[in-house]
């Protein structure tokens, strides 16, 4: 079976900030949450891009439509390229947990300081100290911990095969990382309704942050 790759190009679209003929840009526009990060479609039409422009690291196309690689296998080509791909997921989970850190740590503080109740003739106590309270925060507050440590891992191990290229380990972090971050990015969505839940009315306030942090972490689940 003959091999065949995907090959992506570099080309300049805005020298003169005009486009250039045959290039359209579109902007998707303002988004619900994550504009620092520009997001819109481009579209060539009958644009020929010059040779020279493939972005060749790992493989090469002679002008007689000849393919040549200094990866020795099909294997090693599938694991490089594979591995640009996982460095996404990586940092998806990794940003989660950034997410689920900010969520926690508001609602642990507010249910710290937050009192409410109380014997008869006394003061009022922490609604951290019900049973209740901690029953929903104190499984987050110990997942996310475990989350830290568990990205952590898999930004050692990313950053590893980004030396080695080793096959197994790429294998290895490429089924890590899909599990971690379809795992994470969905525990830290449902922990934020409950985070913000947990501080009463108070945290749908903008400055409590979780409305901005939910629409941040929509963009994560994705």
């Amino acid at each position: 079976m003959q091999e065949v790759f995907l090959k992506w190009v570099s080309t300049p679209l805005l020298p003169t900030h005009q486009t250039l003929s045959g290039v359209e840009i579109q902007d998707y526009g303002h988004k619900f949450g994550l504009n620092g990060v520009d997001n819109g479609a481009l579209r060539f039409r009958a644009v020929r891009i010059p040779r020279d422009n493939l972005i060749n690291r790992f493989g090469d196309v002679a002008r007689d439509g000849t393919y040549t690689s200094s990866l020795p296998t099909i294997n090693k080509r599938f694991a490089s390229t594979l591995g640009e791909l996982v460095g996404e997921r990586v940092g998806l989970a990794y940003s989660s947990v950034g997410i689920m850190k900010v969520a926690v740590t508001i609602a642990t503080r507010y249910s710290l300081f937050r009192q409410q109740f109380g014997p008869p003739k006394q003061a009022e106590i922490s609604i951290l100290d019900y049973q209740s309270h901690q029953y929903k925060l104190m499984p987050m507050l110990a997942s996310t911990y475990a989350f830290h440590f568990a990205t952590l891992l898999l930004v050692e191990k990313y950053s590893e095969i980004k030396k080695t290229h080793d096959e197994e380990l790429v294998t290895n972090v490429h089924a890590l990382s899909i599990g971690l971050k379809a795992y994470v990015t969905s525990y830290t969505s449902k922990s934020l309704s409950i985070c913000r839940e947990a501080c009463d009315g108070h945290g749908l306030t903008k400055h409590a942050w979780f409305p901005y942090i939910s629409a941040r972490l929509k963009y994560d689940e994705k």
